[in-house]
């Protein structure tokens, strides 16, 4: 009798470890559940951010599924206003512990059509804001000619290193003391003035003026070193190249830099931004 009594409770005992088994994998897969569930929610998240700005309706999106952002700027008319403006940027971005920083897209070719270039051309030279010049260059430097509205005597060139704005040095600034002109099939480039840059190591090259500008080259995607370059293109798109945010949970607030002058009169990004 005693013996059955014996198992008897070792059968018990033998079940209940297998129940507490059991009940402890069922939590471990729902933990593990929990855990990829929540993984993908945040892989798949979009944050949407507005400008406290009064004096424009301003929204920055970020994209967490691919790492991108998309801004958008449109300045609310008042009375006695005679034209207003919207600006647009796009590109990629990067958390540095609680840093976001900006790495803006070149424009669309959208964003300039004042040249009357053919299809082939576009499709040949990949953009409708620059066009290659035949002129050889050394292979360490770059020579961007300006149309007649670019301030180049206040130009400043800078390569992307490690998340800094690394100066590069500018060889040679110079106005031509006789208009050149490159023909395309529709129409003609006018050669005003230029730079001649030492070309950056990464392939990324920035370029700020003094009205708080700021102009993208990646020359992975531009396959040559001596181009003409409209600074029109961007007149509706802010390149925001290397611009910081301090990131909480509820709001962005931009990181100023002493040495980067640009935007420092954006009304809209030197506003706080609050989480939608």
């Amino acid at each position: 009798m005693r013996k059955k009594i014996t198992l008897f409770i070792f059968i018990i005992l033998v079940l209940i470890l297998i129940g507490a088994l059991s009940y402890t994998a069922l939590l471990s897969e729902s933990d593990s559940e929990k855990g990829i569930n929540k993984i993908g929610s945040i892989i798949s998240k979009s944050e949407t951010y507005k400008s406290k700005d009064k004096r424009t309706i301003t929204q920055l999106k970020l994209d967490y599924k691919d790492s991108t952002y998309a801004y958008q700027e449109r300045y609310i008319m008042k009375p006695g206003d005679d034209v207003g403006y919207e600006a647009k940027s796009k590109g990629k971005f990067k958390m540095d512990q609680d840093t976001l920083i900006l790495y803006s897209d070149m424009p669309s070719n959208e964003s300039f059509t004042e040249i009357d270039l053919t299809a082939e051309e576009i499709a040949k030279n990949k953009f409708s804001y620059i066009f290659p010049t035949n002129e050889k260059v050394n292979q360490n430097q770059v020579k961007i000619y300006f149309d007649n509205i670019a301030e180049i005597d206040e130009y400043k060139a800078f390569n992307i290193i490690d998340n800094q704005l690394k100066p590069l040095k500018i060889t040679e600034r110079k106005k031509l003391e006789e208009d050149g002109w490159i023909k395309t099939k529709n129409d003609d480039i006018i050669l005003l003035h230029y730079l001649r840059i030492e070309k950056p190591a990464n392939n990324q090259l920035l370029i700020t003026g003094s009205r708080g500008e700021s102009f993208l080259f990646d020359f992975n995607k531009i396959p040559y070193s001596s181009f003409h370059f409209f600074t029109r293109a961007y007149w509706s798109f802010s390149d925001f190249t290397m611009l910081k945010f301090l990131k909480t949970d509820k709001t962005l607030k931009r990181i100023i830099n002493p040495n980067d002058k640009r935007y420092e009169s954006s009304g809209a990004l030197n506003s706080d931004f609050i989480k939608q």
